[in-house]
C-alpha cells in the first residue's frame, strides 16, 4: 500500500515535471536480529601464485556491475541480497566503522523529493556504482517505494 501511495503522488506531482539533478545517497540501518550466516564457499582450484604464465588464462566470476549490463531491472532487483548481514565503511578521516543491519539507498529529484528508495544488506550495496538505477546502458530507476 505504501509503495502505491508514493508512487501516486511522484506521478502526480512530478509527472510532467523534468528533474534537473538527481541526488543518490546511503545511509546505515542498525538491524536487531543477528546477521545471516554465510553460504559455504565452493573450493577453488589449487593455483600457482603470481603473474600467469604466458597464454594462461585465469576464469574470474563476472562482478555485479558486469552482469547488471544485460539484465532488466527487475532482474537487478531480484540479484541483490535483502537479508540482515555485517556492512563496514571508512569515514572522512580513514576510520573503519561497522555495523550490523542493512543500507537504505534513496534518490532525490530537485526540491529534496524522494523519487525512489531500496533497501539492502549493510554490504549488498556502495553508492552510487551498485544502484541499479546506476546501470549507464539500462537508464531505468527502481520502483518507488
Amino acid at each position: 500500500m505504501p509503495s502505491h501511495l508514493h508512487e501516486a503522488l511522484i506521478k502526480r506531482t512530478q509527472g510532467e515535471r523534468l528533474a534537473g539533478h538527481i541526488s543518490r545517497d546511503s545511509t546505515a540501518i542498525e538491524g536487531r536480529e543477528r546477521p545471516t550466516p554465510k553460504a559455504p564457499q565452493p573450493a577453488k582450484p589449487k593455483r600457482r601464485r603470481g603473474r600467469p604464465r604466458k597464454g594462461e588464462e585465469r576464469p574470474t566470476e563476472p562482478r555485479r556491475l558486469e552482469r547488471q549490463r544485460n539484465m532488466t531491472l527487475p532482474e537487478m532487483l531480484a540479484d541483490l541480497p535483502y537479508a540482515c548481514d555485517i556492512g563496514v565503511k571508512r569515514d572522512a578521516k580513514g576510520y573503519q566503522t561497522s555495523w550490523s543491519g542493512y543500507k537504505l539507498h534513496i534518490d532525490a529529484a530537485d526540491g529534496a523529493i524522494p523519487v525512489s528508495c531500496l533497501l539492502t544488506l549493510g554490504v549488498a550495496a556502495r553508492q552510487p556504482s551498485r544502484h541499479p538505477a546506476g546501470d549507464p546502458d539500462g537508464g531505468a530507476s527502481p520502483q518507488p517505494v
